[in-house]
């Protein structure tokens, strides 16, 4: 006979968690609450995390059962450290709580009830390479003709209809307002939106969209339903509530309906930055007058910052008018003051940030607690080449380096073949961008350049009316434009930033357009790689410091134990580094025109959340904070050299909050390495007072800029 073996059931209770002890007065007030809506704003570095996994440990000590919570939140790794915590905690069996991502909970959801929508149980999930492939098939059954103008790719549909679905903003207005370049296929479009629903119907196929759209159509469609499940999760909890969409916050509201009104939100408005995804600032703005009786909590003692940190931050978002007012409070001792470091140029800056970077690694700060941030990834270049220059490691979040990325190759690859006429590798990879061609005909039209190995033979060869004429017709209009901009560069071998501009206006511009989603931060990059090319005096010394570059990229780290072989400084955009912190954090760029971004002000609410990254990147900091700003960006014989403001977010924070510091360079005799003011050196400005004046202009160091 077997012999029994009964696994307990745990009671819930949870009698190790001393609640009054582990938790400050703030976090204990919401943690212990009781039901009914609840609002938490929790600032940067207040325990956000820490009051909602107490939330669930007091909620189990209540009498509640883990079945009867919910706990969503928006990343994978978010949730699963969410979840853990929880675990630790309460000694809970993970499977029994409700935990996960809207779209892994909506997934649970759809599996049980899509078949009142008309799915089945094995209904697929699409990824985006799925959803590709599927829109490919929807061009070809609307015989939308995409050889004569250069059509969206599957890519960019997949994000316009998404952005669609999660806005709820008519494609029409999408495509006019985002993608004004494909407004003349703006039918086209909208019948292969169209087809995409019925093509995924057909497949018992759903996106990630559909996890979302289906789950609240099935709630506000089947009553019984909502009822059910209202009645069965009798507590909802939601992180990162600032950046839900339109359609996640009416999905917890509508069930919340059914318990009660028991939903606690948790978020800080003053950290909504992505709009751009879709994020409805209203979620959070307007929760209380969506949920009558919604009881607000306020977390606002901050262990992550110093008292002189804090104070620059909420100095600056005290600017956004429509927030929840809310003043964070240090717990850490005192520090130093931000450091305000204007620059002459960009060079400079970089060459700050490095030696700043190399002084508090030998005073003790390991690489990997120290950050760059950033507008966007356009503005790492400078910094990315002088980190590579000095043998400093380093790792960028949420991308790859700057000179490995797809659109920035694929100009270089232009640059190549002109100099180079053998660079096989570099013509294919520029050839196949033109309509029409691919890799049979690629092959062909190399092997009969063979002979052609010299500059002016590789043009003649490339210009024969024979070659043109064995050319299919779809690849005639694309091998044009080829030979067009290779004669263009060979006649700026003396100007690389006028060579790439050939290679922009000559259609890498409108292609990038329509291969990539985030096409504006593409060109914006290329932009700086123009401005940074001109520096060089030849096309030849240009691609000779790329090619180096990109071998530093290979070698070994020099220096440090294993773990800092392994983590160097952090690269990173302010949106890729909400939710992180380190030490010493460098942001840098801190110009009109990158921050705020132009388009963001031509948007309403623009200005305010641009202020918001700025401050989501100050409150990154823990010890250390430098804002730096180039006053002067250098240009070429095409641009010039451009005066720079430095950004509004910096002119408007009282100066008796930062410190300026000067920045000089060694006398000529001496190794050119750029040293620093010491600390608390108050910087002279050009009206003789002690205190950095943004109206005033600064002392110059190097006249020859305006040259």
């Amino acid at each position: 006979m077997a012999r029994r073996f009964v696994l307990p059931r745990r009671s819930g209770n949870v009698p190790e968690v001393d609640f009054e002890t582990d938790l400050n007065e703030q976090q204990h007030a919401a943690v212990t609450c009781d039901e009914g809506p609840k609002l938490v704003i929790a600032g940067a570095g207040t325990g956000k995390t820490r009051t909602l996994t107490y939330r669930v440990g007091w909620l189990l000590s209540q009498g509640i059962a883990a079945e009867n919570i919910l706990l969503v939140t928006f990343t994978n790794k978010a949730a699963r450290e969410m979840v853990e915590r929880v675990r630790t905690l309460t000694r809970l069996d993970n499977a029994r709580l409700w935990g996960g991502t809207f779209h892994s909970v909506g997934a649970r959801f759809l599996r049980r009830h899509g078949t009142a929508l008309g799915y089945t149980e094995t209904f697929s999930i699409l990824d985006a390479a799925d959803q590709r492939d599927l829109l490919r098939l929807c061009v070809t059954d609307t015989g939308v003709n995409v050889t004569g103008r250069r059509f969206p790719t599957p890519k960019v549909l997949g994000a316009l209809i998404s952005l669609h679905t999660n806005t709820r903003a008519p494609l029409e207005d999408l495509v006019a307002d985002r993608y004004p370049q494909f407004v003349d296929w703006e039918e086209e479009i909208l019948a292969i939106a169209k087809r995409y629903i019925v093509r995924k119907r057909e497949a018992n196929a759903m996106d990630y969209d559909d996890l979302l759209t289906l789950w609240l159509k099935l709630l506000q469609e089947e009553p019984e339903l909502k009822q059910r499940y209202g009645q069965r999760l009798r507590h909802i909890m939601v992180d990162e509530y600032q950046d839900t969409n339109m359609i996640q916050g009416e999905i917890v509201e509508a069930l919340a309906e059914g318990n009660g009104g028991n939903l606690m939100v948790v978020g800080d408005d003053c950290q909504s930055i992505y709009a751009f995804r879709g994020a409805h600032y209203d979620n959070i703005l307007r929760f209380p007058d969506r949920n009558p009786g919604t009881e607000t909590f306020k977390l606002e003692v901050n262990y992550r910052s110093t008292p002189e940190i804090l104070a620059l931050t909420n100095a600056s978002i005290s600017c956004n008018a429509d927030q929840y007012q809310k003043e964070l409070e240090a717990r850490r001792p005192s520090g130093m003051l931000p450091a305000l470091v204007p620059c002459n140029y960009p060079d400079q800056e970089a060459g700050f940030v490095v030696e700043r970077i190399l002084q508090l690694r030998d005073e003790g700060t390991p690489l990997r607690e120290i950050a760059i941030l950033y507008r966007a990834h356009s503005h790492r270049l400078t910094v990315e080449t002088c980190l590579l220059r000095a043998d400093v490691p380093y790792e960028v979040r949420g991308g790859v380096r700057f000179f490995e990325q797809a659109h920035v190759k694929d100009v270089t690859a232009h640059l190549r073949v002109a100099l180079n006429p053998r660079d096989e590798v570099a013509f294919r990879r520029a050839l196949l961008l033109q309509q029409g061609i691919g890799n049979v005909t690629a092959s062909r039209l190399w092997g009969s350049l063979a002979a052609a190995t010299e500059p002016d033979q590789f043009l003649q060869a490339l210009e024969a009316t024979e070659i043109a004429a064995a050319l299919p017709q779809r690849a005639r209009q694309g091998w044009r434009s080829f030979v067009a901009v290779l004669r263009d560069i060979v006649e700026c071998l003396a100007a690389p930033e006028a060579a790439i501009q050939a290679v922009m206006e000559g259609g890498y511009e409108d292609l990038a357009r329509t291969q990539f989603t985030n096409f504006e931060s593409r060109l914006e990059d290329l932009e700086q790689l123009a401005i940074f090319a001109a520096q060089y005096d030849t096309l030849a010394a240009f691609l000779e410091e790329l090619v180096l570059l990109g071998e530093m990229y290979g070698q070994d780290v020099k220096g440090g134990g294993d773990e800092e072989r392994e983590r160097g400084v952090v690269l990173s955009t302010v949106h890729q580094a909400k939710g992180l912190e380190w030490d010493a954090v460098f942001f840098v760029h801190l110009v009109e025109g990158a921050l705020p971004s132009p388009r963001a002000l031509d948007e309403s609410g623009g200005e305010e959340e641009e202020r918001r990254i700025f401050y989501v990147g100050t409150t990154r900091a823990r010890s250390e904070l430098y804002l730096s700003y180039p006053i002067v960006r250098p240009g070429g014989g095409m641009t010039g050299s451009l005066l720079q403001q430095p950004s509004r977010f910096l002119r408007e924070i009282p100066t008796s909050l930062m410190e300026p510091w000067e920045i000089f360079e060694a006398p000529a005799s001496q190794e050119r390495t750029p040293r620093v003011a010491p600390p608390r050196q108050r910087r002279p400005v050009a009206n003789g007072t002690a205190d950095w004046d943004p109206n005033v202009d600064p002392v110059w160091d190097d006249d020859s800029y305006f040259d």
